[in-house]
Order: C-alpha cells, then sequence, then structure tokens
C-alpha cells in the first residue's frame, strides 16, 4: 500500500497543464490518459514499489562488528593493568540465508510480487481504456448530435419561411402557419438539449482524460466510430477463440495468478524458516603486551541459533497455506467472471451490431426519402401539413435513435475490448 504522503505528492506531480490539440484523435485520448492519470501514476509508483521488495529480500545483511577496549584493576601480576581489547564480528546470518535457501525463496516470492504490480497496472490500463473510449464516443455522437439538430433547424426556418409566403397568398391558413412556427420552437429545443449534451460529454471526457485545468475547446474525430463497420479484428470472431485470448490476455487474472506462484514461495519460505537462522561470530580479544601478557592474543569463532524445541512456525506455516488456498480460490473466481464477461460482452456486440447496422443501412435512408419526398410535396401543395410536420418528426426520431445505437454498439464493442483483455480500436 501506498502511502498517503507518497500519494500525495504523486498526485501533485501529475501535469496541471497539457498540450490538448484542438481535434482528439483516440490516440491522442488514450496518450494523454495514460500521461495524466492518477490511476496509472498509482500502478506505477505500485510497480516500482515491488521492484524494490525485490532488492530488499535479496539484500545480503550487513556484518555486524564490535570493539571494547578496558582494563584491570586491584591485581598484583604487572600484565594485569594493561589495557584489553576485545573486537567481535557477526555475519548478522547472512550465510544462513543463503545455505538454507531462505533468501532464494524471498527473492521468488518478491519477483512473484512484481509480475503481480505489472499485471495491475496493465489491468488497470485496461479499465481506464474503456472510460477514455467509451466516454469519447458518447461526445463523437453528441457532437453528430448538434449538428444533425442544427440542420434540422434550417430545415424548419425554411418551412416557416415557405409557409409564411404561401399564408400571405391566401394558399394555407393562420393555423397551418402556426404549426410550422411550433416545429421549428421543438427543433430549436433540440438544438439545445444537443448542444448541452455535448458539452456534458465534453467535460466528462477531459476529466478522464486528466486534464486538471477543466475542458479546454478541443473536439474529438469520430475515426473508425463514425460508422456501424465492425472492427476487422472481430470479422469472424466466436465466443470459443474470444474466451480463450481472455484467458491468455487478461491483466487480472495475470495478476491472480501471480499471486497464487507468490502464495506458494511465501509458504515454502514458511516452512524452510524452520531451520535455524544461525549467526557465524568470530572474536579476537588480548590484554597485555608481549613480555608481559596477562591474557594472551586469543581468536575465536563460534555459531549463534536458536533452537527449535517449543516452536516450529506453526502459525506462519498456517497463515502461508491459507494464503495460497485464497490465491487459488481467487484464481478460479477470475477465471469464472472472464469466461462471464466474455459471453455477456459478445451477446450485446452481437445484438447492437445488428441493430446499428440496420438503423445505419435501411431506417436512416428510408427516413431520408420520405422527408425527402414528402416536404417536396408540401412545398408543391400536393401533401397535407399533417402528413410534413409527422414526417419531419419522424426523421430527427430515426436519425437521434440512429445515433443511440450507434453509441451502444461501439460501447459493446469497447466492452468485448475490456472483457477479452484486447484493444480492437485503434
Amino acid at each position: 500500500m501506498i502511502p498517503a504522503l507518497a500519494l500525495s505528492a504523486l498526485v501533485a506531480a501529475l501535469p496541471a497543464g497539457l498540450d490538448v490539440p484542438a481535434e482528439i484523435t483516440f490516440e491522442d485520448a488514450i496518450r494523454i490518459a495514460r500521461d495524466s492519470s492518477p490511476d496509472v501514476a498509482i500502478a506505477n509508483a505500485g510497480v516500482d514499489a515491488a521492484r524494490a521488495q525485490v532488492l530488499a529480500a535479496g539484500a545480503i545483511p550487513n556484518p555486524t562488528a564490535t570493539f571494547m577496549a578496558g582494563w584491570s584493576s586491584q591485581c598484583s601480576d604487572p600484565g594485569c593493568t594493561l589495557p584489553a581489547y576485545v573486537a567481535t564480528l557477526g555475519d548478522q546470518g547472512a550465510v544462513a540465508a543463503i545455505l538454507t535457501g531462505q533468501r532464494g525463496l524471498a527473492v521468488d516470492a518478491a519477483v512473484q510480487g512484481t509480475q503481480g504490480a505489472g499485471a495491475s497496472r496493465r489491468d488497470v490500463m485496461r479499465n481506464l481504456e474503456y472510460e477514455v473510449k467509451r466516454q469519447f464516443v458518447a461526445t463523437s455522437v453528441a457532437w453528430r448530435a448538434v449538428g444533425y439538430a442544427k440542420l434540422e433547424a434550417t430545415h424548419a426556418n425554411d418551412a416557416v419561411a415557405l409557409g409564411r409566403k404561401r399564408q400571405a397568398a391566401g394558399e394555407i391558413p393562420a393555423s397551418e402557419l402556426s404549426r410550422l412556427e411550433l416545429l421549428r420552437l421543438s427543433v430549436e429545443q433540440v438544438v439545445d438539449r444537443a448542444e448541452l449534451a455535448h458539452e456534458q460529454s465534453r467535460v466528462a471526457l477531459a476529466q478522464l482524460l486528466g486534464l486538471r485545468d477543466g475542458a479546454p475547446a478541443f473536439t474529438v474525430v469520430a475515426g473508425p466510430t463514425a460508422s456501424a463497420a465492425s472492427p476487422p479484428q472481430l470479422t469472424d470472431a466466436t465466443l470459443p477463440k474470444l474466451t480463450a485470448e481472455a484467458q491468455r490476455r487478461r491483466p487480472d487474472l495475470a495478476a491472480a495468478r501471480a499471486a497464487v506462484e507468490e502464495a506458494r514461495a511465501l509458504a515454502a519460505l514458511a516452512r524452510r524458516q524452520v531451520i535455524p537462522q544461525f549467526q557465524i561470530l568470530a572474536q579476537y580479544g588480548q590484554q597485555g603486551a608481549p613480555g608481559g601478557w596477562f591474557t594472551p592474543p586469543t581468536a575465536s569463532l563460534g555459531i549463534s541459533l536458536a533452537l527449535p524445541v517449543f516452536y516450529q512456525q506453526q502459525g506462519q506455516i498456517g497463515a502461508a497455506d491459507a494464503g495460497v488456498a485464497a490465491a487459488e480460490a481467487t484464481v478460479a473466481k477470475v477465471e469464472a467472471q472472464v469466461v462471464a464477461d466474455v459471453a455477456g460482452a459478445f451477446a450485446t456486440y452481437q445484438s447492437s451490431r445488428r441493430t446499428a447496422r440496420r438503423a445505419e443501412e435501411q431506417v436512416r435512408s428510408l427516413s431520408s426519402n420520405v422527408r425527402e419526398s414528402v416536404g417536396s410535396d408540401y412545398a408543391k401543395g400536393t401533401a397535407s401539413l399533417l402528413d410534413y410536420l409527422d414526417t419531419e418528426r419522424s426523421r430527427i426520431q430515426h436519425e437521434i435513435e440512429y445515433l443511440g445505437t450507434l453509441q451502444t454498439f461501439w460501447t459493446s464493442v469497447f466492452q468485448l475490448e475490456r472483457a477479452v483483455g484486447v484493444s480492437f480500436v485503434p
């Protein structure tokens, strides 16, 4: 866990002012989010911390050294009044850690922790990219809705202008002109709502991109999401293929598997620690000098160890075994979640693709043709006002519904990306 002070320092270090292009593409959005997202910064710090743990686990303890000097008093031997010196050197259990394999197991566990931290960082990226892409498409669709609403407002203004001419010529009653005016006002309401929705989407996207100074005046480039054409990678996609790919690529599953290996290494380390971690000691002492030794120079070598008589790491071993069982159960849970995620996302993708294609390839063109035909007939006076108004309202409704199905379709694509753990766009 990252301390609060370190976390605040990470957030403060994030770039406050980013160079945001006037038109943002998918590539731009992902790049900016990766560079400025606090979640990514926290994940990167987690990886750095895990790497530091590897260094700590593999570190060889520094030796200890002591030196003492003294003298004896109240003695008759001439040498006993001379200074006494004692020096001791210990290895802090360094040799024992290597010989018993405890150091190697600790390093193995730390390495697996690094693998898990790296997978967790990729998982943060996976979820961040989904949110950014989803909001990117929402902003793109909202911008198209603004453009369409303004185009329909132009048509409504033209209809009112034509109605005024026909009313002045006595061809239509005043009530018919009032209905055309009401249609124009209704379309202007649609324009206002579309502009509000677009601005709200822009602000939400700016927040995901980590723009801490608000939402600058940018627009998004729809790119491949301008139509309901599926990404090439999904042309021959099947549920078994996608599920197998997800089991290989999902970073949260990789993190869970790394946690199992880390737990197993820690369990092996707990058992290995039953072997006493002995310390090797070396000592040298003397008192006096040549010709007057009270204690001649003496060197000794020894070993210090705790005897595992009353306790043999049962608690640590039990806790480590429980950690292994929990980690293995987590893997099973994540594996089941992966299968469910892919199945649900693929079903949603297939359904939304059919709906979006039907709206794009059939409903839109048919609705546009009907509107043009009825509009032309109304201008000639051969169609009734009710037919014209009904056609206009239907056309607006169909276009708005199409944009909604387009957003739903691309959101399902990004959900499938997140479920599989790969990127189809860009």
